[in-house]
């Protein structure tokens, strides 16, 4: 069984979902990953793809995320 918790929290686009779910043992020590379920529409509006980079920031008590700058190509 993987461990998790969950916090749901309702916005103007629906419910979004925290979840705390176990990563990995190392050293006797549990370490965790923290999962948060964005709804379709919001990547969509967004413009997000499938594996984009997000860069994420803590802003007056709020998680923000940008898109992450790419870095310049090597020739």
């Amino acid at each position: 069984m993987v461990p998790y918790w969950s916090v749901m929290v309702k916005g103007e686009k629906g419910i979004v979902k925290l979840q705390k779910r176990f990563a990995y043992t190392y050293n006797d020590k549990d370490h965790f990953k923290y999962v948060v379920t964005i709804p379709e529409e919001i990547v969509n509006e967004l413009g997000w793809k499938e594996k984009q980079e997000l860069e994420p920031k803590v802003e007056d008590h709020k998680l923000v995320f940008k898109e992450r700058s790419q870095a310049p190509k090597r020739h």
